[in-house]
């Protein structure tokens, strides 16, 4: 009878150890809260571009900034103003092709002094926060396993990263506007999401 009792319970426990750890639930789970953290971010970037107002310009180059800003509002469509709000925030900058020149720059960078360098911060906050609802499971144990399950957030926001970079292409008379998809992948679609995502996952654990 006890050694039945002993038996049984030994079964319960390996058939725990089974269940815990990262299994398919669990990148689902990543894929779904990287997903979210992406659309977070683009929805905070998207009422900063829309609403942050620039300040007085004090100088020629801090001018000559804001007409570069006043000349993509003026060019493409809020939402994908928006769009390269967001990856500026990740530090992916934002490519111009015209008939004589080509540059990059970051609208946050040229809006110097203003709030919509509070930007900076959504990406980090919204992927450290979906991280540690990954890692927030009782078959996650242990600080590196919780990590690697907030890191998984990584399978959403890369999707959503690629399929922005396309998006956010605006074409005109003087030229191209548009995200470099390599630099969009490597940065925003992976680095970000990897690191902030362990964060967020190893947070789950020592909380």
């Amino acid at each position: 009878m006890c050694a039945r009792s002993t038996s049984d319970r030994d079964a319960a426990t390996g058939s725990r150890a089974a269940r815990s750890g990262i299994d398919a639930s669990t990148a689902a789970r990543g894929a779904g809260a990287g997903a979210a953290a992406f659309v977070a971010t683009y929805v905070v970037s998207f009422l900063l571009w829309t609403f942050v107002e620039l300040p007085e310009p004090n100088s020629f180059g801090e001018a000559f900034n804001q007409a570069v800003i006043g000349v993509v509002r003026d060019s493409v469509p809020a939402w994908q103003g928006a769009g390269y709000v967001l990856f500026n925030a990740q530090f992916v900058e934002v490519t111009f092709e015209g008939a004589l020149a080509e540059s990059t720059f970051s609208i946050i960078a040229l809006a110097d002094s203003s709030l919509l360098a509070l930007a900076y911060l959504v990406p980090p906050v919204a992927l450290v926060a979906a991280g540690y609802v990954v890692a927030s499971s009782p078959s996650i144990r242990g600080t590196g396993q919780s990590a690697a399950a907030g890191a998984l957030v990584v399978v959403g926001q890369l999707v959503l990263v690629i399929v922005a970079a396309f998006a956010f292409t605006a074409e005109g008379n003087a030229g191209t506007l548009s995200v470099p998809l390599a630099n969009a992948v490597i940065v925003a679609g992976v680095v970000y999401p990897v690191v902030f995502g362990a964060i967020g996952g190893a947070l789950a654990e020592v909380a």
